[in-house]
């Protein structure tokens, strides 16, 4: 005798209660199992539906060109059946119906839950935005760094000093002068001042 397995994906199928009406006071309805409450809400909703949407100007001359059993009973009766049956996701209809509008509805570009502009809107900015190159320039950039620190350079520079601080130029920018000493990196003691000068 062998033991059929049970896979449990999620406990929430497990403890979730499917609400359903077995008898309205004492007539018992002819449906194995009951009619579940979801499914009347979804026959509701698609009759709702055609009945709004039946007395719009346009729409309404096409929702009218269906036979009242049609209109009142069979389609709203199939929405609903497609509502109990259908699960994408693994989600209930309606919930995945209400993501999906979302979805379509809010901005595509979204930061930190913001709305992020399109392209071609206009963005304001109050603000200052600080940028300092690294290492990874392809050229040399103005700086001014006090110690204690390493400083480490792509390429050679020279290193002279100047009064109370340190000069950095790129390597052979100044030829037939002296240029200094000639290094990839500079350690710089407390108070100490490196300005790079490309």
């Amino acid at each position: 005798m062998s033991a059929e397995r049970l896979t449990i994906r999620s406990y929430r199928q497990v403890f979730r209660i499917d609400r359903r009406i077995y008898r309205v006071d004492r007539w018992t309805i002819p449906v194995p199992g009951g009619v579940p409450l979801r499914g009347i809400f979804y026959f509701v909703a698609a009759l709702a539906t055609l009945v709004v949407l039946g007395a719009l100007p346009l729409i309404g001359s096409l929702v009218g060109t269906l036979s009242p059993p049609l209109r009142y009973v069979v389609l709203p009766l199939a929405v609903a059946v497609m509502g109990l049956q259908v699960a994408p996701d693994g989600r209930l209809a309606h919930r995945f119906a209400w993501d999906w509008l979302r979805l379509r509805l809010r901005r595509r570009r979204r930061c930190a839950g913001r709305p992020v502009p399109l392209e071609d809107e206009p963005v304001a900015w109050a603000g200052e935005l600080p940028h300092r190159p690294d290492e990874r320039t392809p050229v040399l950039k103005r700086a001014r760094v006090r110690g204690p620190a390493a400083v480490y350079f792509r390429d050679l520079v020279d290193v002279s000093r100047r009064r109370r601080r340190l000069v950095a130029r790129p390597h052979g920018q100044r030829k037939g002068r002296r240029t200094g000493t000639t290094l990839d990196s500079v350690e710089l003691a407390d108070g100490e001042v490196l300005e790079v000068r490309p």
